[in-house]
């Protein structure tokens, strides 16, 4: 209802700004990002996220593998971007391959559609990525909430992963699970050899891994496997090892969506603060004709005009009023990694 739209609205903004803008004096976004930026911005991608027993892959498989991911990847670009007609049109399915489709967002139930790939002999489900505004507030909600997979295999329960997970990426995931559950029971029936896919991409992908764990919870669906495109941190460490068997995560470089999350604002932001930003801003003032004699004239006044030392100390302290919504942030991350 419109009712539950502005009050989810009006939570999303206020949570958004207490964890990021409300945490951060005005000194340390004018000149300690920059400063940081100059002093990072040649790091290698690699230096940072390649761990120790990272492989390098080569070989004619790993190529064909590649060319699939591709595939998958173009297939939700053109969900995400092309009218559905067009969007069938340009990959190459009928409307005799649709299975269901949700064209439509709205707050919290993303777009979707589910295909039957005859050629892979899979049946495919659709997330679509971020597209309008409705999307954005579904993945602007990021408040922290329970989120426990149960692993079921063979002869019952065999383990219970606890954890937590993106609030707005949830709610997505269970809305698609309602709706999408009776369809593929019903084309699991009908193509018994057929396996799930699971595929989306930067909203739709974070939303995919998640109902990957949804449905697996249900003993028809427990090889359901999920290939998710630049997803967001959408879930605790516990809980993205679980699934390492079943997702596969494709990121491109340093991309911003994957790498951003409330534990990596709150990161940056004290890196920042124990930098040498305010050295480095006297030193460029220092260097300039107009702003260094400007800064002579204002160290000579002494006690009429604060220093700036005293300025920075006065904003940050301005940032107290804006109390966040909690004293501490519960660390997201990525689902799994390839």
């Amino acid at each position: 209802t419109w009712l539950e739209t502005i009050s989810t609205l009006s939570e999303t903004l206020r949570f958004t700004y207490s964890e990021t803008l409300g945490k951060w004096p005005i000194g340390d976004l004018a000149f300690g990002i920059s400063f940081l930026l100059k002093r990072q911005g040649n790091l290698s991608v690699a230096s940072i996220y390649a761990g120790d027993d990272s492989v390098e892959l080569k070989g004619a498989s790993v190529v064909t593998d590649l060319k699939y991911l591709l595939n998958l990847l173009t297939l939700c670009w053109h969900f995400s971007k092309k009218p559905f007609p067009l969007f069938l049109e340009a990959t190459g399915y009928s409307t005799e391959d649709v299975l269901m489709q949700e064209p439509k967002a709205g707050i919290l139930k993303p777009a979707f559609t589910i295909l039957l790939d005859r050629d892979r002999q899979c049946i495919l489900l659709l997330i679509r990525g971020t597209h309008s505004i409705r999307d954005t507030l579904t993945a602007a909600t990021g408040a922290v909430v329970p989120f426990h997979h149960t692993i079921v295999k063979e002869g019952g329960v065999s383990d219970l992963v606890l954890g937590y997970a993106h609030f707005g990426m949830v709610a997505a995931a269970r809305w698609i699970a309602k709706l999408a559950t009776p369809c593929l029971t019903e084309a699991l029936h009908l193509y018994p050899d057929y396996k799930i896919k699971v595929v989306g991409h930067s909203l739709g992908g974070g939303t995919a891994a998640l109902l990957t764990y949804v449905l697996r919870e249900q003993q028809e669906f427990a090889s359901a496997t999920c290939v998710s495109f630049a997803p967001a941190a959408c879930m605790t460490w516990e809980l993205a090892e679980s699934g390492v068997h079943f997702i596969t995560t494709v990121i491109n470089g340093a991309d911003l969506v994957p790498t951003f999350s409330a534990a990596a604002v709150d990161d940056l932001r004290s890196e920042v603060t124990a930098s040498a930003w305010l050295n480095d801003l006297r030193h460029q003032i220092e260097q300039t004709r107009i702003l260094s004699t400007f800064y002579r004239s204002a160290s000579a006044l002494g006690s009429r005009l604060p220093s700036i030392a005293n300025a920075k100390a006065r904003v940050a302290g301005a940032g107290a009023i804006l109390r966040p919504v909690s004293n501490g942030t519960q660390v997201l991350y990525l689902p799994s990694f390839v």
